[in-house]
């Protein structure tokens, strides 16, 4: 009970989750049953709705994709982009020929320094 009083957005699944990753064996219905007899909705959602908090999070999202461009002496190039999701925004972080881990990971290093040094990250 304590656990849905202080977490009014989980419904029984996710306190029965919690409860047995503390040790305690019980059945995912014998938690919603409990809820349901104390008059506490089992299946509570927060009081804002899907769309609303999918707007919420694509706010502070970023999505990364390659592209490969042939030229026209067989050669591949890889051109990693980003896109803010809030914005819509696309960001050209970098082409190489031969991307790798490291090469990946300094790219989105510089993107997050430029984007800060805008003021436009939100929760990033």
């Amino acid at each position: 009970m304590r656990l849905a009083r202080e977490n009014p957005g989980w419904g029984y699944r996710r306190i029965h989750g919690e409860l047995v990753g503390l040790g305690i064996k019980l059945a995912a219905s014998t938690v919603w049953a409990i809820l349901r007899e104390a008059g506490i909705e089992p299946a509570r959602r927060l009081e804002t709705s899907w769309p609303e908090f999918l707007r919420r999070q694509a706010a502070s999202v970023l999505e990364c994709d390659f592209l490969t461009v042939d030229t026209l002496f067989l050669k591949r190039f890889y051109v990693l982009f980003f896109i803010e999701l809030a914005t819509r925004r696309v960001h050209l972080a970098g082409i190489t020929a031969n991307p790798d881990g490291r090469w990946v990971t300094q790219q989105a290093r510089n993107l997050l320094m430029h984007l800060n040094d805008e003021g436009s990250i939100r929760g990033l």
